[in-house]
């Protein structure tokens, strides 16, 4: 199917592509507990699970919510990306974030970066603080939701793409796909002709399509920083303006 709408559908991963790190063991990091997060993954806890038990554990060991937002305040976001995510909705693109963190760690990261106004969703895993003044994280779906043999239990991707462009708003929308991990391979496998594909280089996911080229009908560009992005999009819209 190739894309002929003028406007384009912009999804973004969280870690390692709109932020310059992982935000999980980041906050576990900053918060002094890593350690037991090693220990704990040898269970057999998911890792969504895992990240529930490490927020209660902070919680006992005498850390408060403010604590976790103080970590995530410092989480880096380049200001390159930053200039990207504002350049795309100025353009009048949809902004949309899938990401399997959670939705208190993207939300606060937004905010403190001034740039939660630009998403008009955020798939992710859902967190709330409860009566006890735990973070709490929840799976994005009870396992099983889904026979994805490419995703966690928890989340698949390309599933939720799909979900996504189902909506007749977005009908013929040009995707372009921001992405690094594992998790970012099944919705990228699922683009069509006409759509693109951002991989950062040094990360799992462009090793995949690298590897299976054949499969992936949407074009691919690889990138390394937020400038490489910035870049990337300009161009692609600077393409799509001179074709209309």
């Amino acid at each position: 199917m190739m894309v002929q709408n003028s406007r384009s559908l912009l999804i973004f991963d969280f870690d390692h592509s709109l932020i310059e790190c992982n935000s999980d063991p980041w906050v576990v990091d900053h918060l002094g507990i890593s350690e037991l997060m090693h220990s704990m993954r040898r269970h057999s806890l998911s890792w969504t699970d895992l990240m529930d038990r490490m927020m209660m554990e902070v919680t006992a060991r005498g850390k408060s919510i403010v604590d976790i937002q103080d970590a995530l305040k410092r989480i880096p976001v380049e200001p390159a990306m930053i200039n990207a995510i504002k350049n795309a909705h100025s353009w009048g693109w949809e902004l949309q974030i899938i990401s399997d963190a959670n939705s208190f760690f993207i939300q606060t990261v937004l905010s403190n970066n001034h740039i939660d106004q630009y998403f008009t969703r955020i798939h992710t895993n859902p967190a709330f603080v409860d009566e006890k003044g735990v973070l709490r994280i929840q799976p994005y779906w009870k396992s099983p939701a889904h026979q994805c043999p490419l995703c966690p239990s928890n989340m698949c991707k390309g599933m939720i793409l799909d979900g996504i462009r189902t909506d007749p708003h977005f009908e013929n929308y040009q995707t372009i796909y921001i992405g690094d991990g594992g998790g970012d391979y099944c919705p990228s496998l699922r683009l069509h002709c006409g759509d693109h594909v951002l991989a950062r280089q040094g990360y799992p996911l462009l090793r995949l399509l690298e590897s299976t080229n054949q499969r992936i009908k949407a074009q691919v560009h690889s990138w390394s920083s937020a400038v490489d992005v910035e870049s990337c999009l300009h161009q692609l819209y600077s393409i799509k303006q001179n074709i209309h």
